[in-house]
């Protein structure tokens, strides 16, 4: 079956944009990450990455924190990255959700 690259809430780990990665990890090391993710969020959908490739940059993310982290999956950033994930995908409260920009 061939992947929805618009379809983030099945998005299972898989090759990311190493830059975007890199972007997404250093948000999430902010000292108040949610306004610093969401900004690169919204970049990355304005220069055409799909809702599949920003969640794989997540995933890529998360595991890049938690092989820096002595805290592993208890380090903030990682939690940072769970809290945008869910915004990405609309589990989230209303108005939290962070979605593609509309097709041309």
């Amino acid at each position: 079956m061939e992947e929805d690259p618009d379809d983030a809430w099945h998005a299972k780990p898989g090759p990311a944009d190493p830059g975007l990665v890199r972007e997404v990890v250093a948000a999430a090391r902010a000292e108040r990450p949610a306004a610093p993710l969401e900004r690169v969020a919204v970049a990355a959908y304005e220069a055409g990455v799909t809702p599949l490739g920003l969640m794989r940059a997540c995933y890529a993310a998360q595991d890049t924190v938690v092989a820096e982290s002595p805290a592993g999956e208890d380090d903030p950033a990682w939690e940072a990255l769970a809290d945008l994930m869910d915004r990405l995908t609309g589990f989230c409260p209303p108005g939290a959700h962070i979605e593609p920009l509309p097709r041309k």
